[in-house]
């Protein structure tokens, strides 16, 4: 839990004038004074900021008599430093502290007032404190003295080379008692021989130690712990020993010792006092870490701390120093050889700088430039002084950094580290001694709105597309916080006020609340809380009272109130504070708990706050909101805890809890939300207190122990009960992840009370462990998801003389999913049925079939890759399991594609063979699982099974519009080679642990002669010859014998295999080149048919869609699958492409597009009389009655543009041309307006006649008009309308592009039904007017009938009811019209043609007596030949193989099927190569 941060600082330690180097560096108790010595100077700095203080030079003569500084140590209360120096010589110093003075730092600004500093947070508000370092006394014993340290805040306990222990008083350290007489009396009253006290084994040997210690040995290493009662040591021939004295006096009597098991190369050792655990480095670059048993207080070996797996054997070296962090919850460690690394308390890795980025120059398996020799840990374990030994490869190294003889590492720790009651918070909190690092949702890369993952198969539960406005902002206020923590990982950095962290600093507690929103910090005194929404911090007002307390124990939010313990420095109490975050931080607005001794640890339960104070009692508070500022506190009760403990500081956390374990039985009257359970972290054993049944008294002796080695736990405190929630989680470092979980029983058992129940004498409980990549910081329970942080480093500068050269660390947050974890557990114990509810209960999760996939993956490699047998084997049991999920078969092949090849068999012998899953895919409509499928048919089946099938889905997935499946199965159908269609590949599939794979050929003879020698000769009737060829069936040689051609394409892998077999007993030469030319022929043959089976399947699709009128999926299908829409379409003019119902393709495409009915409700009787009126009048307009309704010039205006006027009737072309129109229409009046009786018509109609129906935008250029004085029935009298167009559009821009894209397509095609169904579904009249001009040039008589009768057909159809195209089809009447001269004209002429040839009236067409002509508006009439417009010779002399876009030869094919004359034939073969423009 703790990660360095940053580039390591360079500190400079050496005052001025000084060459030696740093020995050795030692903070006081407090860890705000920091002292350095080196061989001949000692120098005390202060903490934050370093700045040096005070100063002291030893003489020459000095170092001459007592040798050179060694070791330093702080007196407990920093009033005396004793240094050790290398001739074993303790040399004593007195500190003087001017209390009276304001410090050494006197702030004075500069004259000039632009340099003056305005703001008083440029002003350094610490006072660094002003004394003086005085030389009292040397104390020098008959031995050297070997190794010092502080056992009481009044004693030493020294070491001498002579195997002696003395404990001496400090204040015994006097010049004026002690001298050369008293130094012997000194050590002679007080000294221990250490070969005098019995040593043992264990506990339970009670003989002594053989061999003891060595005559030359002595201690060289010794450390103390009051908690573990004794003293980690190491003495001089690399033993380790633990020795326990059984109180401070230290006689021997009083004391035994312990060896250390297994450790014979012990170099340097430590004590970790708050989880009683000694450390033990050694020379093989391992840590082996022992625990103290409570039982016999001897030791028990807990882990081992160890690289070498992942390094190269013997490049660390020996572990030359190691030190516990001030809290006891790290480790860090360096080697001989360079180095450092950190660990957890039980052995998790944290950090390790042999993964460090120091550049290309260096090979950190052979030199580390980090070679450290000395630690020392700063205030609260912020940071670490590293001294750094002189590099003896400076002047042979060019690539050698210069590290300084000192380094401060920085580092930022979890909350739970010093506030462990934030373990039940979601949001991951590091605090620095300055900033705060917060990973919370403010910038997310993806938010699951608490909406359930819907399997692909599962077609019941409707999927939500869309949310109203309303829906959504409530979405917003039920957003799942632990999601959004899931998918998070940006840091929020936020930096301590100055106000604040002047005169605080650093950061002692911090805390969240549970939203998220609110932030809480506590440093030396004091408090200060941020809000995450308004970005602001809030201080006491009145300082004084910000000083007047100091935070202790806790610090947590409850229902927007800071609870914390802490001491009143004013009253000199106890107390637990709770301060409202919504009024300013005062006093007045604070409420105040009394408690009789120091809060050590707080921890809350919903509304029960539990306080553990250093008298060794537990208090459970029942806390009620009376309003925003105040609340009310019942004590509920206390529990004595000091039975279970050695100290109440060995309690690392605590916490109430509904959780009970079900051997004893639950009270009825005890209701499930009161906490009745306390749980307990004793030096990492899980103690669970829990409640009397029969008396509701909370015995502390009925104490059951859960685990050991925890360094921290986790408990949900949600409300709602789910199998996930009602668990207790565990991390126990290199142990990993322990969860404590109910076994649930199955449904015909929960309908029975505890006692009724059925096999109640199974357990209720199970401890389930699982190892973690990570560190756990945040577990959430909901989401199965375990959150922590790692650090990453990066290198800035590859430049060797910089100190930059050092990595950049960074943090990343990392997550890991546990859920498949417990499965297997579950599983493997057979209890399948709580592993199916916890699934059951995790379906949602959008990450679920991934865990499932990590359960099956996990299993098939273990069982797999094993080499022993497996009786028992889990594989099938989890596959039995899967299958009860949806998610069964897309699980199964997701495995088996990230697997190796090797493992498949094993797989698919349990699972079913590919083909048969791959069925199973395609009957539950997994499409992209089923693709996923033929990548492992293709290596375990022939190929052409896997075309097969590859084929097959291709067809259901064009039929599911499954573009983009489809677009990668036409590349798996293309990069199938052809000559391995028949590949030998077997399709049974053969369980390796039931029959092991058989032997190749090379290591067993397979000779028949073979089984004669070993078995003897067998009888036969006849011999045969045991040659290859004899043993064939005679099939077989005769196809030997001569090489048919292959039947069909299934034989082509065994033709190809005789050829081969040809090839090669063919001589060398040129028939074997005309061998290789017939295979290549053949190869490329096989690839045509490939490419020529594909192209058919995707032709046969589009067919479908054309004739179901799918233009917009045969438009996907084109853009998606590279398929060349326009030259299919030109080969299916004349087949689906052609169109006889216009009506049923526009209504088709209404219901593709999802567009409202042309054809609206319909109507009464008496509104339908209306419409038929109008129909009436209209097709009065162009009755066959007015003959020269309209004269149609020849200009090349009107054939090639396609646009015609609706409002005039006369042009330019027109009048230069001398033609104009000699009669009127008279049907309809001037001023004559249609009835419609829908109103949104009427305005479409009025807006049509204002904007479209003059033709006078740029969609409509006039080519034709009326004569001015005639009325025009569509131009009719809206002048007083103001509707515009876009009220009555029918597509929406996107659609309308899309369509307008395909018709271009149609178009090129020369399709043009459906060119004018799509013109009429755009309502575009000029690209009508075109596409008729285009029709009329081709002088395709029978495509013109065809389609002018369609449209004849258009118009009543869209008169019959409520018709949104009515309005169009009445502006495309003058279209209609032209398109019908044209048709009797040439109808005319060819008929006169004909009469004056051949004699016969029959030309082959259809007469105009037969033409339907009840729904015609605009009939075909009768042009003379005195008419110049549609002369025969005029037509044919067309020119019309210039234009632009081909409308093909379908028009004339349908001539020549109707009229086999010569004469039209001619006509016909002119226009096979017409334009469109």
């Amino acid at each position: 839990m703790y990660f360095t941060v940053g580039w390591p600082r360079v500190l400079s330690l050496n005052f001025p004038g000084e060459e030696s180097s740093i020995n050795h560096i030692c903070c006081d108790a407090v860890k705000i004074l920091v002292a350095a010595i080196g061989d001949n100077f000692i120098g005390i700095w202060y903490a934050n900021p370093i700045i040096p203080i005070a100063f002291y030079r030893r003489s020459e003569e000095s170092i001459s008599q007592v040798g050179t500084n060694k070791v330093i140590t702080w007196k407990p209360d920093s009033r005396q430093l004793a240094i050790l120096t290398n001739s074993g010589v303790i040399i004593l110093y007195h500190i003087e502290f001017y209390s009276e003075e304001s410090g050494i730092l006197t702030q004075i600004d500069p004259p000039s007032s632009s340099l003056r500093r305005d703001s008083a947070e440029l002003f350094i508000k610490e006072n660094v404190p002003k004394l003086s370092l005085r030389e009292q006394c040397n104390v020098k014993l008959d031995a050297p003295i070997t190794t010092i340290c502080c056992v009481s805040l009044t004693e030493l306990l020294l070491a001498t080379d002579q195997c002696d222990l003395i404990r001496v008083q400090w204040t015994d350290l006097n010049a004026d008692i002690v001298g050369e007489s008293g130094e012997r009396a000194l050590a002679l009253h007080s000294s221990i021989n250490l070969r005098n006290i019995p040593f043992y084994v264990n506990r339970n040997c009670h003989l002594k130690c053989i061999p003891p210690i060595g005559d030359s040995s002595y201690v060289s290493a010794l450390e103390y712990s009051p908690f573990i009662g004794g003293c980690a040591a190491i003495f001089s021939d690399q033993r380790a020993a633990f020795l326990v004295a059984m109180h401070l006096r230290f006689e021997p009597q009083n004391m035994h010792g312990f060896w250390v098991p297994d450790v014979e190369d012990a170099t340097v050792c430590c004590v970790n006092h708050k989880f009683r655990l000694l450390a033990y480095g050694r020379n093989n670059s391992d840590v082996a870490v022992y625990a103290i048993e409570d039982t016999t207080g001897g030791l028990e070996f807990s882990h081992r701390l160890s690289l070498n797996s992942s390094v190269i054997p013997g490049s660390l070296g020996p572990v030359c120093e190691l030190k516990w962090s001030p809290d006891g919850c790290v480790l860090i460690v360096t080697w001989e050889k360079g180095g450092i690394s950190l660990w957890s308390t039980f052995g998790a890795l944290l950090m390790s700088s042999l993964n460090w980025d120091f550049g290309l120059h260096f090979d950190l398996m052979h030199y580390n430039p980090l070679q450290v020799k000395r630690f020392e840990w700063s205030t609260e374990g912020y940071h670490l002084f590293m001294i750094c030994k002189k590099n003896t490869q400076e002047s042979l190294n060019v690539n050698y950094i210069p590290v300084c003889d000192v380094l401060q590492l920085n580092f930022i720790k979890s909350t739970m580290s010093m506030n462990p009651c934030m373990a039940s918070q979601s949001h991951i909190l590091l605090q620095g001694d300055d900033t705060l690092y917060i990973n919370q949702g403010d910038s997310l890369e993806k938010i699951y709105f608490g909406s359930k993952f819907t399997f692909p198969n599962n077609s019941t539960e409707p999927t939500q597309k869309g949310f109203k406005h309303n829906e959504s902002m409530e979405v917003k206020k039920s957003v799942d916080i632990s999601s959004i923590l899931s998918e998070s990982k940006l840091w929020n950095v936020i930096q301590l006020p100055l106000t604040y962290a002047a005169s605080n600093w650093p950061i002692r507690y911090s805390a969240i609340d549970a939203v998220g929103t609110h932030l809480a910090v506590a440093g030396r005194t004091g408090l200060a809380h941020y809000s995450m929404l308004t970005k602001k911090w809030k201080l006491f007002g009145n300082e004084s009272q910000e000083k007047d307390f100091v935070v202790s124990g806790g610090l947590l939010w409850w229902k927007g109130f800071i609870v914390m313990g802490c001491y009143s420095l004013l009253d000199r109490t106890d107390e637990i504070r709770c301060y409202p975050a919504e009024c300013k931080l005062d006093n007045e607005f604070g409420n105040k708990i009394k408690v009789r001794a120091p809060v050590i640890s707080l921890n809350m339960f919903r509304d029960q706050l539990i306080a553990l104070t250093a008298d060794g009692i537990v208090s459970l508070f029942e806390l009620r909101k009376n309003d925003a500022y105040s609340i009310s506190v019942c004590c509920e009760y206390e529990v004595d805890v000091k039975s279970i403990c050695i100290h109440p500081a060995c309690i690392v956390s605590l916490t109430v809890t509904n959780l009970r374990n079900d051997l004893t039985m639950k009270s009825a009257s005890i209701s499930s939300d009161v906490a009745e359970t306390i749980i307990v972290n004793v030096c990492g054993r899980i103690l669970m207190i829990q409640r009397d049944c029969r008396n509701s008294v909370i015995n502390s002796l009925m104490a059951s122990c859960l685990a050991s080695c925890v360094e921290c736990f986790w408990l949900s405190n949600a409300l709602e009960k789910s199998p996930m929630c009602d668990c207790l989680w565990l991390y126990s470092g290199s142990h990993g992840m322990r969860v404590w979980l109910p076994i649930l029983p199955p449904l015909n058992e929960q309908i029975h009370e505890a006692p009724h129940r059925i096999h109640s004498f199974m357990s209720k409980r199970i401890m389930l462990s699982f190892p973690l990549k990570l560190y756990p910081l945040v577990i959430l329970f909901d989401n199965v998801i375990v959150l922590g942080v790692e650090n990453e480093t990066t290198l800035y500068t590859s430049e060797a003389s910089s100190h930059f050269a050092l990595p950049f660390c960074l943090l990343e947050r990392k997550s890991q999913v546990y859920l498949h974890k417990i499965l297997r557990q579950l599983i493997k114990r057979n209890l399948g049925y709580s592993a199916w509810e916890i699934a059951k209960s995790c379906r949602s999760l959008p990450y679920f079939p991934h865990s499932l996939e990590l359960l099956l993956h996990e299993v098939l490699e273990e069982e797999a890759l094993s080499k022993d047998p497996i009786p028992d084997a889990l594989l099938p049991s989890i596959l039995d399991f899967i299958r009860e999920f949806p998610v069964y078969l897309q699980t199964i092949v997701q495995c088996a594609r990230k697997t190796e090849i090797a493992l498949w068999p094993y797989l698919f012998s349990v699972a079913g063979k590919p083909k048969d899953l791959f069925q199973q895919c395609l009957q539950s409509e997994e499409l992209e699982t089923a693709a996923s499928f033929l990548i492992i048919l293709q290596n375990l089946e022939p190929s052409i099974i896997s075309k097969q099938y590859a084929t097959l889905l291709l067809d259901i997935a064009l039929q599911n519009r499954k573009w983009e499946l489809a677009k990668d199965l036409i590349r798996f159908l293309k990069a199938i080679d052809p000559n391995e269609i028949d590949s030998p590949r077997s399709s049974m599939v053969v369980n390796m642990k039931i029959a092991p794979p058989s032997q190749s050929q090379s290591q067993v003879n397979q000779n028949a002669e073979v089984f004669n020698l070993i078995l003897g000769p067998i009888a036969r009737e006849r011999s045969f010859s045991t040659t290859v060829t004899s043993n064939l069936p005679k099939e077989k040689k005769d196809k030997q014998g001569s090489t048919p051609n292959p039947p069909n394409f299934n034989t082509t892998a065994s033709t190809g295999a005789v050829n081969e077999t040809t090839t090669s007993s063919l001589p060398n030469n040129g028939a074997s080149s005309v061998v290789r030319r017939k295979m290549e022929r053949s190869n490329s043959t096989k690839d045509r048919k490939e490419i020529f089976c594909i192209e058919a399947i995707l032709q046969n699709h589009a067919r479908k869609l054309l004739q179901k009128h799918k233009l917009i999926e045969l438009g996907y299908m084109s853009a998606f699958l590279d398929f060349h829409l326009v030259s299919w379409l030109s080969q299916e003019v004349d087949r689906s492409a052609r169109l006889d119902d216009y009506v049923d393709a526009l209504n088709c495409l209404h219901e593709e597009l999802k567009l409202r009915a042309a054809i609206l409700h319909p109507t009464s009787e008496e509104s339908e009389l209306p419409f038929a009126t109008d129909y009436t009048q209209l097709k009065k307009q162009f009755t066959v009655d007015n003959p020269q309704l309209f004269r149609l010039h020849p200009s090349s205006h009107t054939s090639e543009s396609g646009y015609f006027s609706l409002a005039l009737m006369d042009t330019p072309t027109s009048v230069n041309n001398g033609n104009g129109l000699q009669n009127n229409i008279t049907a309809i009046k001037e001023h004559e307006e249609l009835r419609y009786p829908i109103p949104q018509l009427a305005d479409y109609l009025k807006s049509r006649s204002n904007s479209q129906a003059s033709f006078d935008n740029s969609r409509y250029r006039p080519s034709f008009a009326l004569h001015d004085d005639l009325p025009n029935v569509y131009s009719l009298n809206f002048e007083n309308s103001s509707t515009s167009d876009t009220s009555f559009k029918i597509l929406s821009e996107k659609l309308s592009i899309k369509i307008r894209y395909l018709l271009q397509l149609f178009i090129e095609a020369n399709c043009t039904d459906y060119a004018l169904v799509l013109s009429i579904l755009l309502q575009d009249a000029a690209s009508i007017g075109r596409i008729i001009n285009v029709m009329i040039r081709s002088e395709s008589l029978t495509t013109c009938q065809r389609i002018g009768a369609a449209l004849k057909r258009l118009t009543p159809w869209s008169f019959d009811r409520e018709c949104v195209y009515r309005p169009f089809m009445i502006s495309l009447q003058p279209h209609i019209y032209h398109l019908d001269q044209y048709i009797s004209s040439t109808t005319s002429k060819l008929s006169m043609h004909h009469r004056d040839e051949d004699g016969d009236t029959s030309l082959g067409i259809l007469p105009e007596k037969k033409v339907d002509s009840s729904n015609n508006i605009a009939q075909s009439i009768h042009i003379t030949n005195d008419n110049p417009t549609w002369d025969l010779e005029n037509i044919v002399s067309e020119d019309s193989c210039n234009r632009q876009s081909s409308i093909g030869s379908c028009g004339s094919a349908n001539i020549n099927n109707n009229n086999p004359k010569r004469l039209l034939k001619d006509h016909s073969s002119r226009n096979e190569t017409c334009q469109v423009m």
